[in-house]
């Protein structure tokens, strides 16, 4: 008991001694951070903090996007800098694995002023500092000064724009091409950086990522007054005046600049966005309804309706302004049907600016029954659905800043969502834009937006860099103008957005900023090699064997010449066929290639391009799917579907006298199936023809009633030789048939007329699913034992193009899909994601996959240009 005893007080007071020396150690790391950034004048508009070794460096290698922001010239400066200064012999033992921090200031220019802040692992002796200077400054004319006592070094490189001027203070190393900034530095007048803004950027500093920004709130005023030489107007304005400061850590992505943190928030009276604090984040969905004109929006989401107001309220009274909205109603009804009013409405509200600079707010219905019967008594009635209020003010009373730019607003409803402004002809034209789905959602840019950025926050802010193009011009003082404008140097045109989103954190925010970039290195940017072609293609890029050792490309054009092309995008061969591509290409064994075309032709031809013997050969009728390659009686025979009878030909293009009888009902859809002993096809009719091997109805299956098949049919195999056929009719249903049973018959819901319907195999089982494009929806179903829905997405608008179906280079299927009204292509993984990269810019008829025999993945599209576009996909 003893021992014991002894044994646990010196383990207590280990684990107290180690704790000790634990914390102690962490203070001195704090210390020693905080120490560089105590020097920063108070005027700080931002801080960078990058860690000086090769990792970083690697990372931010190509990282294009800091190139197009600081501009490519400033950028190489920086590599310069590092690479002839930080990494020289002479000095890199006293920086290397240092913390550099990069700060912005406003200089007397107006304009910014960088400086680099760089701790020393240890102190560099007086005496030394000439010579490793001297040793640092090999390619550079190095000449020395003292201001306020101190060494400030100068770095020409020939270049008078371009001198580096560098001082060694308190062992920190200052740099900038701005040397009245170093005079700041050293200055005993400069009021500093807070202790506790200093404190919170070191907490919130993460070592594990490579970035990291601080962002002190009280310079807000001064970074627009740099930036800005108009007013600020309804949406910045919101952020004015939001105290305390924010530091962010960087996600790597090579198409975003992606920064996440928090925001700690301090003297809220007064401040509109301060009242979010309070709530929790929600999914946002608003953005859904914004017209693709959209230049600028803010979208709030409240998870506590009554919390939001009393803030508001609060708000109001510290402003004066809530006797004033208040006393405008004439009785206790006014204000009776005003607060049921305010009931109907619900917890989603946002406030666009469209690239007209007109603005629009939009507002989540509640109780939609309500607003049907207050709307009369609130509202003056204006024809095509478009209201006005009778009362000024009342969604400044209800939701505040987000909507004072509406004082009288005009008012129309799309679905469950109230749409106002201040114009009636406004909202005319949006009801337009909503009816031809010309939405925000639609547009490439968004979708790689919204992936990267997610909809869960209680305010987001988003600006679209070309709807929002003349505003930000003509907000711009002229030097910043003509940074904007310049892509030699600068890369502003080639984002997106910018947006920033706050989600409610304990009195704080979570906050991130991102910035949408496109990336030389995202797919569908550069392309690998480019094909010019006369016309649009009428057909997907075909990928077949060319030889042991390649692969080669064939489509067709609307002039119906067929290109073969190689994988490297040179023209292999090209020639004129007799019409225009029915159905697909097959290749078979040998390598020749057998095709139909709308002219009544079947051909089959070599990789040369050379027709084979007896090829091309006529069709009595116009073929509709595509041929079919099967083998009866031992030899190989080529079966040709058209509306109303199969023709049979030899590998020679012999006709054969087999599929014959006249008595098919309605006309054939789709190509032959084999199934079991059997060849199966579908008809218009409703009906189900099994052929046997001499080619002769064997059996025919109707489904009850008067139906009509709408698209191709599937099959399953059973085993022990028994199958089933699938089908769908032109309203909705699924049909499933054996031989011997009667059809089992399903509706999953119901489709538009001209939906598309494919069985395919996307989740690797055993039977294939369904996939239906049913306007500008993409559904899969489940369909073995009862069907089951495994997934959908909804487009902007109609697909007009039925999917085509892929492999990835590890076997997973892919469905794509092209909307040709957006010109953009989706390509979607078995679960219903998008595949990384996708959507990309292209029209349909495309082709994803390996392009040679042990080839990187490709997209081959057109776009609409007249070009085969071979994009590589870095995964």
């Amino acid at each position: 008991m003893r021992n014991t005893i002894i044994v646990t007080a010196i383990l207590f007071i280990a684990v107290v001694g180690a704790s000790i020396y634990y914390f102690s150690d962490l203070n001195k790391d704090h210390k020693e951070a905080v120490k560089p950034l105590k020097y920063l004048p108070k005027n700080t508009l931002l801080i960078l903090s990058i860690r000086n070794d090769e990792i970083t460096d690697n990372i931010f290698k190509d990282f294009e996007v800091f190139d197009a922001i600081l501009g490519f010239s400033e950028t190489e400066k920086l590599r310069e800098f590092k690479k002839k200064l930080l990494r020289n012999d002479a000095l890199k033992t006293y920086v290397l694995d240092a913390d550099i921090y990069i700060s912005f200031h406003p200089d007397d220019k107006k304009s910014l002023a960088t400086l680099f802040t760089i701790p020393t692992s240890g102190k560099i002796a007086t005496d030394d500092l000439p010579a490793i200077i001297q040793q640092m400054g090999k390619d550079y004319e190095v000449n020395v000064q003292d201001t306020l006592n101190q060494q400030i070094f100068s770095f020409n490189s020939g270049n008078i724009d371009s001198i580096l001027y560098v001082t060694y203070y308190e062992s920190i190393l200052f740099a900038s091409y701005a040397k009245p900034l170093l005079a700041t530095i050293m200055s005993k007048e400069t009021k500093s950086l807070s202790d506790a803004q200093i404190d919170y950027f070191i907490k919130n500093n993460s070592r594990n990522t490579p970035l990291s920004v601080f962002f002190p709130h009280q310079q807000l005023p001064s970074a627009l007054q740099l930036f800005q030489r108009t007013s600020s107007g309804p949406f910045l304005n919101q952020f004015e005046g939001l105290k305390g400061q924010s530091a962010w850590n960087i996600n790597f992505k090579q198409e975003a600049l992606m920064l996440t943190g928090e925001s700690e928030i301090k003297n809220t009276d007064g401040n509109y966005l301060a009242l979010f604090r309070n709530q929790r984040k929600k999914t946002q969905y608003l953005y859904n309804f914004f017209p693709s004109a959209t230049s600028l929006y803010i979208e709030y989401s409240i998870s506590d309706q009554r919390q939001f107001t009393r803030d508001l309220n609060d708000l109001l009274a510290f402003r004066k302004e809530k006797e004033k909205i208040y006393n405008q109603f004439k009785s206790q009804r006014d204000t009776t049907i005003i607060f049921e009013f305010q009931k109907t409405l619900g917890s989603e509200f946002a406030l666009i600016e469209q690239s007209n600079q007109t603005h629009m707010g939009y507002i989540s219905l509640a109780d939609t029954n309500s607003w049907n019967r207050l709307k009369y008594e609130l509202f003056e009635i204006l024809g095509d659905s478009i209201y006005r209020f009778k009362n000024s003010n009342l969604l400044y009373a209800f939701y505040g800043d987000a909507f004072k730019v509406f004082p009288r607003p005009y008012v129309t409803q799309v679905g469950h969502v109230l749409v106002i402004a201040n114009s009636s002809n406004t909202l005319r034209e949006y009801q337009k834009d909503w009816k031809n789905r010309n939405l925000l959602t639609g547009n490439l840019g968004f979708k790689n937006f919204e992936k990267l950025q997610g909809n869960e926050a209680n305010i987001t802010f988003f600006a679209h860099t070309k709807n929002a193009n003349s505003k930000i011009l003509n907000s711009l003082p002229q030097h910043y103008q003509k940074n904007f404008r310049n892509n030699d140097n600068f890369g502003y045109q080639d984002f997106y957005s910018w947006s920033a989103q706050l989600s409610g954190n304990n009195g704080g925010f979570l906050s991130r900023v991102y910035a949408v970039y496109k990336s030389k290195t995202a797919l569908g940017t550069t392309p690998e090699w480019i094909y010019p072609l006369e016309n649009n293609v009428i057909t997907k890029p075909y990928i077949f064997e060319h030889s042991d050792t390649s692969q080669f490309i064939l489509l067709q054009e609307l002039d119906h010449t067929l290109h073969a092309i190689s994988p490297s995008g040179r023209k292999i061969w090209s020639s004129v066929f007799s019409g225009r591509l029915v159905g697909d290409m097959m290749q078979i064994a040998d390598r020749s290639i057998i095709l139909v075309t709308d002219r009544n032709r079947l051909y089959r031809f070599d990789t040369s391009g050379k027709p084979m013997k007896g090829f091309s050969t006529g069709i009595p009728e116009e073929p509709i799917a595509s041929p079919t390659l099967v083998s009866i009686a031992g030899q190989s025979l080529i079966l040709v579907p058209t509306k109303k009878k199969i023709y049979t030909y030899n590998m020679e293009g012999a006709r054969i006298d087999l599929f014959q009888d006249d008595t098919i009902a309605g006309e054939i859809i789709g190509s032959i199936q084999v199934v079991g002993d059997y060849f199966a096809i579908g008809t218009s009719y409703g009906r189900i023809y099994l052929f046997d091997k001499e080619g002769r109805i064997a059996k025919h299956i109707d489904a009850p009633g008067n139906v009509v098949f709408r698209n191709p049919i599937g099959t399953i195999e059973v085993g022990n030789g028994e199958f089933t056929v699938l089908a769908t009719d032109t309203t909705s249903n699924l049909y499933k048939f054996s031989l011997d049973k009667a059809p089992v018959i399903a509706r999953p819901e119901k489709w538009n007329a001209k939906f598309y319907a494919d069985f395919v195999n996307i989740i690797s089982s055993s039977a294939p699913e369904m996939i239906v494009v049913d306007g500008s929806r993409l559904r899969a179903y489940d369909i073995v034992d009862t069907t089951k829905l495994l997934f959908e997405y909804s487009f902007t608008k109609d697909i007009s193009d039925r999917p085509q179906y892929f492999r990835s280079a590890t076997g997973l299927p892919l469905i794509g899909i092209a909307a040709k009204s957006t010109n953009l292509i989706y390509l979607f993984n078995e679960n219903g994601s998008i595949t990384d990269g996708f959507p990309v810019e292209g029209q349909p008829l495309f082709y994803y996959g390996k392009i040679n025999y042990n080839s990187d993945t490709f997209l081959l599209c057109m776009r609409r240009d007249h070009k085969l576009y071979a994009f590589r996909h870095q995964k």
